[in-house]
């Protein structure tokens, strides 16, 4: 932003988006809460992977446990 448009745009920041600036100019990690859900969303869905996971090899355990019995049952 050129130092005339921060002149002409500087009445139409609200203390929000001044904080937010000032914030990010420094460094610091404003309060943001597209981030607080996207890292809420994200954990979710690791939790939806693992249960996922997790059901399928009880399901191929399963499945292998009855190819084993029909196998033993055919001998």
């Amino acid at each position: 932003m050129t130092d005339k448009m921060k002149g002409e745009h500087a009445g139409l920041l609200t203390d929000d988006s001044l904080a937010y600036v000032q914030a990010q100019q420094a460094g610091e990690q404003a309060d943001d809460p597209l981030a607080a859900i996207k890292a809420l969303r994200l954990g979710q869905l690791a939790v939806c992977r693992l249960k996922a996971e997790d059901e399928i090899q009880a399901m191929r355990d399963e499945l292998h446990n009855c190819e084993a019995d029909e196998k033993a049952s055919k001998e």
